[in-house]
């Protein structure tokens, strides 16, 4: 079969939503014959990625929009626009190369966003639109975590909400084959609004490259070694980093430990005064930024990972710590409650008081730090899940085995 890859963005040597535009169609080529259409500015990555690997079942084709209109190339700005301008014009791209080479599938997969369905479907084709993330809202019972961005965070809700209003959104989606939302909130949020509720399905839209993952040690520590804590991303708000700090401080156990946290952002300077405001600077470890080539001896010296996000479509990072053999504490809401089950970590009900969510997330810290046998069980429950359902190569297997087979 032939399957094309409609990809905004889509680099090998990328990280996130960047590399799943190259994945999709990297691995997929081991089971169907794979064409990709993208950026020109990804060419010079893909063409060496492609020489590097001696790979030549992957035909690739490049477009854009006219560089007169290409605002973001030249400043940096308007990302989205530039976007929606990219979807407009490369349909006509598409439908060149589908009168010559008749596709059996063209499938969306990036910009991984609900809001624009992206490449229509073609002449005798299937179309995939997914898996997109987008519509998960931040909880009510987080709200005092979005103090100084109730605004933002009520525009996105609007613009969420007025989706529903477009009858073209509508119709373009309802042209679609296979619509994979990639957390249960957003493939509920996109079923509301298409006819054959069966069209939509749930499927993460990440996973990890094979070569990226190597067996961790899975060494019992001592009973005098510390504990270490991992969280890494973006110091961003909705990361759920203050509500973190203050879980932590409520942590009551006589065992050594430390919350190690790597990245940087606009919220690096507030977190650093509210640790010691919670008197609990010396349990925290601000790293700062960290080059992707030295996070495997971050996640090596890590023993468990934490996930509190406030909303996050699934988190690239989760993949990671798991396949570095890192059990994951997190909440039972998007991309994470899918991926985390009690074979691999442990999720907090949110469907409660803000003070009972707090306390179970410190009783779970509590009982990672504790119980070394458990919290070794986890990660390698987590390492074992990732290598079989969520590299890039076993993902597009089972793809190719529970979604293609059911829109032949």
């Amino acid at each position: 079969m032939r399957i094309l890859y409609s990809a905004f963005t889509a680099f090998p040597s990328a990280g996130s939503e960047a590399q799943c535009g190259w994945a999709w169609a990297n691995a997929m080529r081991n089971y169907n014959e794979v064409f990709l259409v993208t950026r020109n500015e990804a060419r010079q990555d893909i063409e060496q990625y492609l020489k590097l690997n001696n790979i030549t079942n992957i035909k690739v084709f490049y477009h854009d929009i006219p560089s007169f209109l290409n605002v973001y190339s030249k400043t940096g700005k308007l990302y989205f626009p530039y976007y929606i301008l990219w979807q407009a014009t490369v349909k006509r791209t598409v439908k060149r190369l589908n009168a010559k080479y008749h596709f059996d599938y063209i499938q969306h997969v990036t910009l991984g966003d609900f809001r624009v369905v992206g490449t229509a479907r073609m002449k005798g084709t299937k179309f995939i639109f997914g898996p997109v993330g987008g519509a998960q809202l931040t909880p009510k019972v987080f709200e005092p975590y979005i103090i100084g961005h109730k605004k933002s965070e009520k525009i996105r809700e609007i613009i969420n909400k007025s989706v529903k209003l477009n009858p073209f959104y509508r119709r373009s989606l309802n042209k679609c084959d296979l619509i994979l939302g990639a957390n249960k909130e957003t493939c509920q949020y996109l079923s509301t609004m298409v006819k054959d509720k069966s069209k939509c399905r749930v499927l993460t839209e990440n996973g990890i490259m094979a070569e990226k993952i190597s067996c961790p040690a899975f060494n019992t520590k001592n009973a005098n070694d510390p504990v270490n804590i991992l969280w890494a991303g973006r110091f961003i708000y909705r990361k759920g980093l203050q509500f973190l700090l203050e879980v932590l401080s409520m942590v009551k156990t006589d065992r050594k430990f430390n919350l190690l946290l790597v990245g940087d952002g606009p919220e690096f300077d507030r977190l650093k005064e509210l640790a010691k405001a919670l008197s609990i600077e010396d349990k925290v470890t601000f790293y700062g930024k960290i080059p992707y080539t030295q996070m495997k001896k971050v996640y090596a010296v890590s023993d468990f990972f934490v996930f509190p996000s406030l909303r996050e479509t699934t988190g690239t990072v989760l993949f990671e710590a798991m396949s570095n053999g890192l059990p994951v504490l997190t909440f039972n809401q998007n991309g994470a409650d899918l991926l985390i089950d009690d074979s691999c970590g442990i999720k907090v009900n949110i469907n409660q008081e803000l003070d009972s969510i707090k306390e179970d997330f410190a009783q779970s810290i509590k009982f990672l730090i504790e119980n070394d046998e458990k919290r070794v069980e986890l990660g390698k429950g987590a390492y074992e899940k990732i290598l079989n359902n969520f590299t890039w190569e076993s993902k597009c297997k089972l793809f190719e085995q529970n979604f293609l087979k059911d829109i032949k």
